[in-house]
């Protein structure tokens, strides 16, 4: 008899206490992510003169400055530099300045 009502208040509590508990957990550094930028299709890149090295690219005719260098698209915002392995979405805040930048 014991062990059936110790089973109903164990049953009753993993019923009732989650459900207060349970909380949307919203993690924020506070580096905001750049603008979405909407592109009708594929983008055409342009090589930039003198990047043998790397070989950079340049997103041209746009009004922001998008790269693309060895997998990653790079883009400069607010001071900030974004990457992201896609060039219309999945921008993560980098904390360096690429280093095809400072060469």
């Amino acid at each position: 008899m014991k062990k059936l009502l110790f089973g109903i208040v164990f049953l009753a509590l993993v019923i009732a206490v989650p459900v207060p508990m349970m909380a949307e957990v919203n993690i924020s550094i506070g580096i905001p992510l750049p603008p979405v930028i909407v592109f009708p299709g594929p983008v055409e890149v342009v090589v930039i003169p003198d990047t043998y090295i790397y070989d950079v690219y340049v997103v041209p005719d746009i009004e922001v400055d998008i790269f693309f260098c060895r997998g990653w698209w790079w883009r400069p915002w607010e001071g900030r530099w974004y990457r992201s392995r896609y060039y219309d979405r999945g921008w993560v805040y980098y904390q360096y300045v690429p280093d095809f930048i400072m060469t």
